[in-house]
């Protein structure tokens, strides 16, 4: 269940981000982070809300953990320390708390405090507080869970995503922040924790090691994604299926194979994925994005705007929703609706596959009919790669003969 929020601004935030998974390397980027989710009840709105930096002081807080027991502020001193923001209903909180458990079995010797403070609401009755405690037992998390009531630790960190991590030093004040658990950066994450604890040499290998059908299955992914940052859609899918044949446990490939498979204009595999899909999974963002695709492609409008719309409400500070509502008004002919939903989408995620496209399906279309294309310039700043088709197709189609050599066309 999902309580309504108050959406009070938008921001843009200077992170550390490659180009979505088109790149392994990271640079450092201007990127659009989240939508800021403020909860109606907490004291001063948006006056209150405050984007905290490295070096600066956080606020403190007194909140309840799972157990009943008030836990301050004051627990995270005497070393350095990480905050985490979640909630249950984001696939990446789980995603984080995965990487958590193994932060704290290889930190917590060396001084690391982990807290985790949930944001999945106003007010915690009992049956949510139950679900938080199920959830947290059902994971085995080895560190406090505070329950921020009336979200006012939320607003008063200035949070803009969830998950966000924050990395205190030992001084107490802030040395990292990384809205969101971008791929990309959980390296770096890891490195500023390091950096807080003052350890200098590279962390002891994982114990466990991937097995032959992980390794192979991350190697046919990351051949996957170079393919992709060419712009080569087929042996990107190529590499993707053999990912997922070699790692039938990872959805990682399955959902890219899918995913290419429907900006090519074929279905089929991302039908095949959505038969075998469960009610486990169903609550990623990437899936739901995936089946309102499907729904889109078979020509319900109505469904599928309904589909995307929900997800949106349900993942405001996640990209899929908006793009879904961006192909939707697009496939109406609302141009300007459209246009209005990509750009949110594009603040959130700077690629998308699906979109970009049906985007381009959509001006080679225009080109054939020989017709205007509305708001041209808007969907070229987001997609600059119509440059090409509008220059291909156009051409090939304009039924004036070609300009004389040394005459102007």
């Amino acid at each position: 269940m999902f309580r309504v929020t108050i959406i009070v601004g938008v921001r843009l935030v200077e992170v550390n981000a490659s180009a979505g998974v088109h790149s392994t390397t990271v640079n450092r980027w201007l990127v659009a982070v989240v939508l800021v989710v403020i909860a109606l009840l907490v004291p001063g709105g948006a006056d209150a809300l405050m984007t905290l930096r490295p070096g600066d002081a956080p606020p403190p807080f007194a909140l309840t953990d799972l157990a009943g027991k008030r836990v301050g502020s004051d627990a995270l001193t005497g070393g350095a320390a990480v905050v985490l923001f979640w909630s249950t209903w984001s696939p990446r909180s789980a995603e984080m708390f995965d990487d958590f458990k193994r932060h704290a079995a290889a930190y917590s010797t060396k001084g690391l405090k982990i807290v985790a403070i949930n944001i999945d609401g106003e007010n915690f009755g009992p049956a949510q507080q139950a679900a938080i405690r199920e959830y947290a037992s059902a994971r085995e998390l080895p560190f406090p869970v505070l329950l921020d009531e009336g979200l006012k630790t939320f607003a008063a960190w200035g949070v803009m995503a969830h998950p966000t991590e924050v990395v205190i030093a030992a001084d107490g004040r802030i040395a990292y922040v990384l809205p969101g658990y971008p791929e990309t950066l959980r390296e770096e994450l890891e490195e500023a924790i390091r950096k807080a604890l003052g350890i200098v040499a590279p962390p002891t290998p994982p114990t466990q090691a991937l097995s032959g059908q992980q390794e192979e299955a991350r190697t046919y992914a990351n051949l996957g994604r170079q393919f992709l940052a060419k712009g080569d859609l087929e042996r990107s899918r190529d590499a993707f299926r053999k990912a997922a044949a070699a790692d039938p446990a990872s959805l990682e490939g399955p959902i890219m194979v899918a995913r290419i498979a429907l900006a090519l204009g074929s279905p089929d595999e991302a039908e095949q994925l959505a038969r075998q899909v469960s009610p486990e999974t169903i609550n990623r963002g990437d899936l739901r994005y995936l089946l309102g695709c499907l729904i889109l492609f078979k020509g319900d409008f109505p469904a599928a705007e309904r589909t995307f719309r929900a997800l949106r409400e349900r993942l405001p500070a996640e990209a899929w929703g908006a793009w879904g509502l961006g192909m939707v008004a697009l496939a109406r002919g609302e141009h300007r609706e459209a246009l209005s939903w990509l750009e949110q989408a594009a603040l959130l995620q700077p690629e998308n596959l699906e979109a970009e496209a049906f985007v381009r399906r959509r001006f080679r279309d225009h080109c054939l009919r020989q017709a205007p294309i509305p708001e041209e310039a808007g969907f070229m700043k987001i997609f600059p790669a119509l440059a090409e088709i509008k220059a291909r197709y156009c051409r090939a189609f304009d039924p004036r003969p070609p300009a004389v050599e040394g005459t102007s066309p």
